[in-house]
């Protein structure tokens, strides 16, 4: 009887894999989904902003408005691609997800 206590006592409850339970799997799991995470919000943000250019029609402000904000997404993946290759270089042995 005390075996099967024990038994059910003893069932783990941890939601991370067992390649992040340590410092570096933790921060390859975070940094993991940023690179996910922007990438989707990026094209996310391209689908919109095409869908505001395509429905705009001869509205110029709107027109303005969804090339601006296209032009902001590229830059932010321009800027990210710089700092991703920036800690490449900076890390010893780079980064692998």
């Amino acid at each position: 009887m005390n075996w099967l206590i024990l038994k059910l006592i003893a069932v783990e409850t941890n939601i991370l894999p067992n390649s992040a339970r340590s410092i570096e799997g933790i921060l390859k799991l975070i940094l993991s989904i940023l690179v996910y995470g922007i990438g989707a919000a990026a094209v996310i943000g391209v689908v919109i902003e095409g869908i505001r250019y395509l429905t705009a029609r001869d509205n110029e402000a709107q027109v303005a408005m969804a090339k601006r904000r296209l032009l902001e997404i590229v830059i932010g993946l321009a800027l990210w691609a710089v700092m991703w290759s920036l800690l490449k270089w900076l890390i010893p042995g780079g980064l692998v997800l």
